[in-house]
């Protein structure tokens, strides 16, 4: 179970990390966007908090259940196939996995970046004490129904996971909206260098 709770942890501390990296973009960077029905680097992260905070409902909900429910449990057994749940929530990082999102889950464009990058602190703060106080294997005690990708009932180790998971997704994309950004600036200047070559080739022609 240690492992398991360890694995969780890392995670969490791995995508977190990577996400305050963001909020240190160029302004251009931020606000790029290769279409305009695509959001940019700015509303994802609002999206990513946004999700978080009605995942951490849930998982706040079932720690609070599970610690009430710890005097009564004898012993807590960790089923022959429990990893594989583990498996089945790592696909939804993955680009190929198509998500349905939720209205209520669509960002405004419009919310302060401090104030998001300070809402994803608190939030990764609520999951790291989430995990402390179930140490023991506490979080096995409540099981939610998770219906993305027909997971079913998650515990609440699996929960925090999935959350994790669904940020690793959305770090993905805004990395490929790095390199695309990249590509653009490239290009334009790449074609500012052609004007200037054509113009000095102009001038010299009418001299």
């Amino acid at each position: 179970m240690r492992n398991v709770i360890q694995s969780v942890r890392e995670a969490l501390l791995t995508n977190f990390r990577e996400l305050d990296t963001w909020f240190e973009k160029d302004f251009d960077l931020l606000h790029f966007k290769p279409d305009t029905d695509q959001w940019n680097i700015r509303e994802v992260l609002e999206h990513i908090s946004l999700t978080n905070y009605f995942l951490l409902l849930i998982i706040n909900k079932s720690t609070r259940r599970a610690l009430d429910r710890k005097a009564a449990a004898n012993s807590i057994i960790i089923p022959a196939d429990y990893m594989e749940k583990f498996d089945k929530i790592d696909v939804i990082s993955d680009r190929s996995f198509q998500w349905v999102r939720s209205e209520h889950l669509e960002p405004s464009g419009l919310q302060d970046m401090r104030d998001i990058r300070t809402l994803l602190k608190q939030q990764f703060a609520q999951c790291m004490y989430n995990l402390s106080l179930l140490k023991n294997g506490e979080g096995m005690l409540v099981l939610t129904n998770m219906s993305v990708n027909h997971l079913g009932k998650l515990d609440i180790y699996q929960y925090i996971y999935f959350l994790t998971k669904h940020i690793e997704r959305h770090i993905r994309q805004m990395q490929r909206l790095e390199s695309e950004y990249a590509g653009t600036v490239a290009e334009g200047a790449t074609q500012n260098i052609m004007n200037a070559a054509d113009e000095e080739a102009a001038s010299m022609l009418l001299i």
